[in-house]
């Protein structure tokens, strides 16, 4: 059975710690967990124009198509939040491809994004 919970509310997992320094990662971030297992971690920054997928991480030994899925995992949390929009940035563009498979437009950056290496914005309507 698959799962999203808030960071504060579960015990740190030690595989994600790493990636949860800055404080907006454990307020706004979120476990995916599958069969009561930690597999991946999120963070949905709120933005006026909609929630900024700023990371997503998932554990290297599961399943290739679990990163594909986690997508759709995290647009459907957004929009149990109310968001009507997902974005996301890339700085490599390797990823473009990734993010076109998972309905995925090229946008533009929103005004108050505070991601001076991105190269390249993404946008998802949740509709």
């Amino acid at each position: 059975m698959l799962s999203i919970q808030p960071v504060n509310e579960m015990t740190m997992d030690p595989f994600f710690k790493e990636h949860q320094q800055e404080k907006w990662a454990e307020e706004f971030g979120y476990y995916i967990t599958l069969q009561e297992e930690v597999i991946g971690f999120f963070v949905l920054y709120p933005l006026e124009e909609g929630a900024w997928l700023r990371r997503l991480l998932m554990k290297e030994q599961k399943n290739p198509a679990l990163i594909v899925m986690a997508f759709d995992w995290v647009a459907e949390e957004a929009k149990q939040l109310g968001y009507m929009k997902l974005l996301t940035a890339i700085t490599d563009p390797e990823k473009r491809l990734l993010l076109e498979m998972n309905n995925f437009k090229p946008g533009t950056e929103p005004s108050e994004a505070d991601a001076p290496e991105a190269i390249q914005w993404y946008e998802r309507q949740l509709q």
